[in-house]
C-alpha cells in the first residue's frame, strides 16, 4: 500500500497565507497610489470577499487531492470521505480562513505604514535613521 506524498499538501497549507498576503500588499499599494479619492471601506470591503472567495477556492482544490493529515482522509487522495470533507471544512475554515485574513490585514497595514514613512522621510530630507 502507497501512503501519498504529503509534502504537497503541507506546503499548500503552509503556504496558504501567501496569496492573501499578497492581495493585502497590492491593496494598499493601490490605495496610496490612487490619484482619486477610494474610501479604505471599499477596499476592506473587497479585501474581504477576496479571503472569503480563497478560502473557498482552497477548500475546492484540497476536495479534490484530499490531504492525508485530515482525519478520516483515505490513502486515494483522488477519493474524499464525507468525514474527511467535514474535517477539510473544519481545517479551512478554523485554520486557513483566520491565517488569510490575519496576512491579509498585516501586510496591508505594513505596506500602508512603510508608505507613509517613506514620504515623511522624502518630505523631511531624512534619507534613514542615521541623520547627517
Amino acid at each position: 500500500m502507497m501512503i501519498p506524498d504529503r509534502l504537497p499538501s503541507l506546503i499548500v497549507l503552509v503556504g496558504s497565507w501567501i496569496p492573501p498576503a499578497v492581495a493585502g500588499w497590492v491593496a494598499a499599494e493601490f490605495l496610496l497610489r490612487s490619484t482619486r479619492r477610494v474610501r479604505a471601506a471599499v477596499t476592506y470591503a473587497v479585501l474581504g470577499f477576496f479571503v472569503l472567495v480563497y478560502a473557498a477556492a482552497w477548500f475546492l482544490f484540497n476536495l479534490g487531492r484530499m490531504p492525508p493529515y485530515i482525519p478520516g482522509a483515505s490513502t486515494d487522495p483522488t477519493f474524499a470521505p464525507p468525514r474527511a470533507v467535514a474535517n477539510l471544512a473544519i481545517v479551512t475554515s478554523a485554520l486557513v480562513l483566520p491565517v488569510s485574513v490575519i496576512a491579509c490585514v498585516l501586510a496591508f497595514r505594513s505596506r500602508a505604514r512603510a508608505r507613509r514613512v517613506t514620504q515623511v522621510n522624502k518630505e523631511t530630507g531624512n534619507d534613514g535613521p542615521i541623520s547627517r
